[in-house]
């Protein structure tokens, strides 16, 4: 057995050693903190983004340590480069990006870069949303002959002209370059599509991101909204089958024949693009993303009042507006159009009675029948009065004559004044004048030759065309379209142009889509020469 003094000196041996196990191991970490130490005091390569600290504000320059065995200098040309606003933070003890330059300089000191260090981190930044698809909005300071160009903080941002939303690809390039002005200085939700940092190539896309930005707000809208629900929208595109309409972030097809009561045969002819007004929500569809809105149900229907301002054998005057097969048909009034037959233009002895009138002719008619219920009014061009026709005739040419009259008393005042102050330069414009005039005159007797080929070409069909006058009440009967018009239900009720059904509504949207959606790379490949 071991005494007790054997068993205190094994006790105090291993406590020594313990001791020195844990002082080998406080050395070691003190070991690796150093070389720790050394490593990140080893100097930096060109190229690097470091943060550094400002040690000095000189006259000239800014003394910054990086952490490094040398401190290094930012100079004033570099500093040049910044924003005034920016270079007024720039104080001692401020921490501030920097890029190395140069390794050394002749007093030993590296030269560093702030203008260069932002823009660098610029560029991380353009690189990241490119990976995830973030959307920003940036502030357009500019445009040139390919696009727009977009504050990037540090960069410049190249937005081509195909990726700008509301810019027509059929503009002459002065109108363009108007429409662009008018951009500069908006905010626009924009995309990165593509940055080469080397090149200095960083493009973005406007309509990208708008069209992803109007797709979630759409989503939103087809929870929020119910149909028949009123809402105020602004124009923001037109095409030949309706206006596209922007109902707060999303946009709705407007079709042309639901935009009001009177026909329209293009939607610029009653719109324009920024024009505000009211819609209401007629069809929802999720699943093809549509919303379809009518104007004309928000307007006063004038056919529920017609009864009041006509009635059955009274004699008026009318506007004939289409000439078709079986008859033409005429307006009385805006949104109001009626069905003089075949049967009811002429008498029978008339070989053509399709050739007795033509689109815009005014002729006197009487009322045979009002169905304001069906949205039908018979009208007869043979049985009118012909005494009251020629009376109201007479009227409306004297009254025409006398607004004439006043509205060149009103202008020839002014014109007379100036005569008189400027007497010699008017006679000697005169002769060019007269000699222009002798010039068109010719061209446009010309112009006036096939428009009489047209009608002709028009009326020749009817010619064979006769029916008794049972098959035009017939013809009247048929059922009402959607819009009002009529519609004789007939083989040849096709050729009146009726408005068109809602499949080929939709597929005028989706041919619009699909052209809003085709990729236009060239302005893109071409940013290069715009940057």
């Amino acid at each position: 057995m071991m005494s007790e003094s054997e068993q205190l000196g094994d006790e105090a041996e291993s406590t020594e050693n313990g001791l020195a196990s844990e002082e080998q191991q406080a050395d070691e970490m003190l070991f690796e903190q150093y070389l720790a130490e050394e490593e990140d005091l080893s100097l930096p390569e060109r190229g690097d983004l470091r943060e550094g600290i400002i040690v000095e504000v000189r006259s000239n320059e800014l003394l910054v340590n990086i952490g490094a065995k040398r401190d290094g200098i930012v100079p004033q040309s570099d500093l040049n480069r910044l924003d005034e606003e920016y270079v007024s933070t720039l104080r001692e003890g401020e921490t501030a990006p920097v890029v190395v330059s140069k390794l050394t300089t002749s007093e030993g000191m590296l030269v560093l870069s702030i203008a260069d260090a932002l823009q660098k981190k610029d560029w991380l930044v353009a690189e990241k949303m490119l990976e995830s698809g973030e959307i920003t909005v940036r502030k357009v300071v500019g445009y040139n002959k390919g696009g727009l160009l977009a504050d990037f903080d540090h960069l410049r941002g190249f937005i081509p002209a195909s990726h700008v939303v509301g810019l027509p690809r059929n503009m002459n390039e002065e109108q363009r370059n108007e429409r662009l002005q008018k951009i500069v200085g908006q905010e626009l939700p924009v995309k990165v599509i593509e940055v080469e940092r080397q090149r200095r190539r960083l493009v973005l896309s406007y309509r990208l991101a708008e069209r992803e930005y109007r797709a979630g707000r759409k989503a939103e809208l087809f929870k929020e909204l119910e149909v028949g629900a009123v809402i105020d929208g602004e124009v923001r595109s037109l095409r030949p089958f309706g206006a596209f309409v922007d109902i707060g972030g999303a946009d709705g097809l407007l079709h042309v024949s639901e935009i009001g009561w009177t026909p329209v045969s293009h939607p610029r002819d009653v719109l324009k693009v920024g024009d505000r007004l009211q819609v209401e929500v007629l069809r929802l569809d999720p699943e093809r993303s549509r919303i379809a809105l009518s104007r004309k149900r928000l307007l006063s229907n004038p056919w529920e009042s017609i009864e009041e301002r006509y009635r059955v054998n009274d004699t008026i005057l009318v506007t004939v507006t289409r000439v078709i097969d079986f008859g033409a048909f005429a307006q009385l009034e805006p949104g109001i159009e009626g069905l003089i037959h075949i049967s009811e233009l002429a008498d029978i002895t008339v070989a053509e009675p399709l050739k007795m009138v033509s689109s815009g002719d005014r002729v006197p008619v009487k009322i045979l029948r009002i169905h304001p219920d069906r949205q039908r009014i018979g009208l007869s061009r043979r049985q009118a009065d012909e005494i009251v026709g020629q009376a109201l005739l007479e009227s409306e040419a004297e009254s025409y004559e006398r607004n004439a009259a006043e509205s060149e008393a009103a202008v020839g005042e002014p014109e007379a004044e100036v005569a008189g102050e400027e007497a010699e330069p008017e006679a000697a414009v005169e002769e060019p004048v007269a000699e222009v005039a002798g010039e068109e005159a010719e061209p446009a007797a010309a112009v006036g030759e096939p428009e009489t080929e047209a009608t002709e070409a028009v009326a020749e069909p009817a010619a064979a065309v006769e029916m008794p006058e049972t098959q035009a009440a017939e013809a009247e009967d048929a059922p009402a379209s959607e819009t009002g018009g009529l519609e004789t239900g007939a083989e040849p009720g096709a050729e009146v142009g009726a408005v068109e059904p809602e499949a080929v509504a939709e597929a005028d949207a989706d041919a619009a889509e699909a052209e809003e959606e085709a990729p236009d790379r060239e302005a893109a490949n071409s940013s290069e020469e715009s940057l």
